[in-house]
């Protein structure tokens, strides 16, 4: 039982550790929701910082400033500068990266950012395709808070598995790693709107690659990571005839709730060769309402044609791997995993990387649940 001296030492002590925290009160301090980085004249970086003040009245104003230096302190410590009030990075959501910056490299930038105890590991980063201030400047008619946008944004595609993660943890995490190779999406301003383009690729801290944001879901079944993904496919018609009408070569389809894994085997750890086998279970969501889906034997035909596509894109996207010579898909991780007495580092991979081979096998199982008609 605690007694009455214990109590009174316990809130004393309480009052006195309260009392020595740092207090940041919100009208008397800056919120930095987003920064982006890019490249400056005289080989300096250019950095923009959208910040939210916040008044007596709790009411929040955004304002973007920016500055040039030789380092990323430097441009914040000009930026203090022109602000009233102090400006505080544990509210930072999003950080931006110029495509000519990416192209230089990346890597001192996000050692800068791991550095900081301010910034939290689930910050996003992201490239910007095209003039930073273009997108970060323009007057948007339906965006307010650019920072909490840009963040909503890309946090919702992640959790619809339209793009890859890339959270200063995880780019962190990869860039460490036996492969030191990471990915970020790409954003850039289409009129009035921001989208997410393509998903880019790093190498040695700098962009080789990127690829369509709509390729990401055959990325994330790789990596086994699907669990409520939607896809969109075309299927020749000419495995239907005997059930459609439509007269077009095509027939385009949707299936969502897609659940997949994956299981990566080395065949071959001398070539080397990989057996990579996916399952997916789905529904289908649109079809032609001039298909006639209550015919078994159809969803049969539909699994089979869902199979090819899939394995044709993932086939596809293994071979852009090996043009641009980076192994986006990890394989080299797999390697290493599944042959733990092998010698090998990233270079001698690199050596093995572009021999290669992955036998792709997809089976898919339809749930009929869902199927509009």
């Amino acid at each position: 039982m605690i007694t009455f001296k214990k109590l009174v030492l316990l809130i004393t002590c309480t009052i006195v550790l309260v009392g020595c925290a740092e207090q940041k009160i919100l009208e008397r301090i800056s919120l930095t929701t987003l920064v982006g980085y890019d490249s400056g004249d005289d080989d300096k970086l250019a950095v923009t910082a959208v910040i939210r003040q916040i008044n007596p009245d709790l009411e929040s104003k955004i304002e973007l400033q920016s500055a040039t230096a030789k380092t990323s302190k430097g441009a914040r410590a000009k930026i203090d500068l022109k602000t009233s009030k102090r400006i505080g990075s544990g509210q930072l959501r999003v950080v931006l990266f110029g495509e000519e910056l990416a192209k230089s490299g990346l890597d001192d930038n996000i050692h800068i950012l791991k550095m900081n105890s301010e910034i939290s590991n689930a910050t996003y980063l992201a490239i910007v395709e095209g003039d930073m201030n273009t997108l970060l400047e323009y007057k948007y008619e339906n965006i307010t808070d650019l920072g909490q946008h840009i963040y909503q944004l890309i946090k919702h595609n992640i959790e619809q598995q339209y793009i890859v993660s890339s959270t200063l943890h995880e780019v962190n995490r990869d860039k460490l790693s036996f492969l030191a190779n990471y990915a970020m999406p790409v954003l850039k301003k289409e009129g009035d709107n921001i989208e997410i383009s393509r998903i880019a690729f790093f190498n040695k801290g700098k962009i080789v690659g990127s690829l369509p944001a709509k390729d990401s879901i055959y990325i994330l079944m790789v990596q086994g990571k699907t669990h409520n993904g939607t896809l969109e496919l075309e299927i020749p018609i000419t495995t239907l005839e005997e059930s459609s009408s439509n007269s077009s070569e095509e027939l385009p389809i949707v299936i969502d709730s897609i659940n997949s894994k994956r299981t990566i085997k080395l065949a071959d750890s001398a070539v080397p060769e990989f057996n990579l086998t996916i399952t997916i279970e789905c529904r289908l969501l649109e079809v032609d309402s001039d298909v006639n889906m209550d015919e078994a034997s159809l969803f049969q035909k539909l699994e089979k044609e869902i199979n090819k596509e899939i394995e044709s894109e993932i086939n596809r996207i293994i071979q852009f791997s090996h043009d641009i010579d980076t192994d986006i898909l990890k394989f080299g991780e797999y390697y290493k995993a599944q042959n733990r007495k092998a010698d090998i580092d990233k270079e001698k991979w690199e050596e093995m990387f572009s021999e290669m081979k992955v036998n792709v096998t997809v089976k898919t199982e339809i749930i009929r649940d869902g199927v509009f008609q």
